[in-house]
């Protein structure tokens, strides 16, 4: 193996796995485009080794100064004496790069074979059913629930109420039929083979926060539209709030199961009460940042390198072929569906908002504006509360999801019935009621 080529090779992913990962954090975490956001994960790290090996004869010869044939000629006659090369050095530090490397490798691969290994072992005594499509299996308190491949690891010990369960079960169900276990491995491999690039170990904790939110947007639809009408789920954010204050994480066998208290709970709410459309212009600066990189890479090897002669040229062109990586496939986030018995909302296509301030930040800021501290107020934490703004903008059954102390929890109340009457939201040009939860936040006085 050539040490020269496998070094710039490895050094050469840094540059394009930078600049899609700064792409996803900068410009496309907040927007609901999540079945854009993986398919641009996924194919972050097959870019990133994908370019460096791309042939670049074409700037090389633009960006080389013009010399005439007769000086061509004259450096091509002129013999280049070679002293010192018959006999090679008994070692050689190329040697040592390639061992550590290949070491990182099997390493990171043995790593994540363990935790594998690690997981069936934990796993496979559980009782199990099978379901169309799935496999259940009851953990009884060892294991939260969670789902890996087309398991799904149901903690049977956990209080949830039916709604609950259909909820949570719905979330892991698109887990499942999305194979999102097999892309976090696919990620989990490639973080193997590019280990000492920082960005492969920041792609894993942002695909798994995007599986929550195509999860999480999953399991609303059913809360939004549920079968039972006579048992409705509650709004699926305020389940949100109130596994996360359960802390029903408990212990966890392995890192590779997806779930459902995963963290980012605050991020997983906001997103789901974002109503800002999607700007698309963000998406299509994957193509501008990859061209980017793309000549950037190329001009630091046409000044880093001497151009190669005329025939060698030749022979890469005839022997390499150029094989460009396929921009990201584009998809849109579906709508949460219409509720014909005319129940409470909790997404619809024109959310609610305050009068000339569109979006969900101004109604938290207006909240914390009301707020009015208690006597003597030390405690700091957040109060997640949840209110009903009704067809007719008005504000109704405010409630605490998660309260810090009664007299913290009356003065968010407080706060919110100071709210002014709202634009309500819409769903097909009709005005519903739909349901917000928010956190409030409490900070120490001086």
């Amino acid at each position: 193996m050539n040490t020269s080529f496998l070094t710039g090779w490895l050094a050469g992913t840094l540059l394009p796995l930078g600049a899609v990962w700064l792409l996803f954090r900068l410009g496309l975490r907040g927007e609901r485009c999540f079945g854009y956001n993986r398919a641009l994960l996924l194919l972050a790290p097959v870019v990133a080794v994908v370019l460096p090996l791309l042939p670049r004869p074409s700037l090389a010869g633009w960006l080389a100064p013009a010399a005439p044939p007769m000086v061509i000629a004259q450096v091509v006659a002129l013999p280049t004496p070679r002293v010192g090369l018959a006999s090679a050095p008994s070692w050689q530090p190329g040697t040592w790069l390639i061992s550590l490397y290949l070491l990182g490798v099997l390493m990171a691969l043995s790593c994540l074979a363990y935790r594998y290994v690690r997981l069936r072992r934990a796993t496979r005594q559980l009782p199990r059913e099978r379901r169309p499509g799935y496999v259940l299996a009851y953990t009884g308190g060892r294991l939260p629930t969670s789902s890996f491949g087309r398991t799904i690891f149901w903690d049977d010990t956990a209080d949830f109420t039916p709604a609950e369960a259909t909820s949570v079960l719905a979330h892991e169900l698109a887990h499942v039929r999305q194979g999102h276990s097999y892309e976090m491995l696919w990620l989990e491999v490639w973080r193997a083979l590019l280990w000492f690039n920082p960005f492969a170990h920041l792609l894993l904790p942002a695909l798994r926060l995007t599986h929550e939110l195509l999860a999480d947007w999953e399991a609303m639809l059913l809360v939004a539209s549920p079968a039972d009408a006579l048992a409705p789920a509650p709004p699926y954010p305020s389940l949100l709030a109130r596994l996360a204050v359960r802390r029903m994480v408990g212990p966890s066998y392995s890192s590779l199961v997806q779930s459902f208290a995963f963290s980012f709970t605050l991020t997983r709410i906001a997103m789901l009460q974002n109503q800002i459309p999607v700007r698309r212009w963000k998406q299509w600066l994957a193509l501008p940042i990859v061209g980017g990189v793309f000549l950037a890479t190329a001009c630091q090897s046409a000044t880093d390198q001497p151009a190669p002669s005329t025939a060698k040229q030749a022979a890469a062109r005839a022997t390499e072929e150029i094989a460009p990586p396929p921009p990201p496939t584009l998809t849109t986030v579906p709508v949460s569906a219409v509720d014909a018995a005319g129940r409470i909302y909790t997404y619809v296509e024109q959310m609610p908002q305050l009068p000339g301030n569109p979006g969900v930040t101004p109604i938290v800021q207006q909240i914390q504006a009301n707020l009015v501290y208690p006597t003597g107020a030390q405690q700091e934490g957040r109060v997640f509360v949840s209110f009903t703004v009704q067809a007719d903008g008005h504000v109704s059954d405010t409630k605490v999801v998660k309260g810090l102390a009664p007299a913290y929890d009356e003065a968010v109340v407080a706060a919110i019935e100071k709210l002014p009457r709202f634009v309500p939201g819409k769903q097909s040009g009709k005005a519903v009621a739909v349901s917000f939860t928010v956190p409030v936040l409490f900070k120490s006085q001086p």
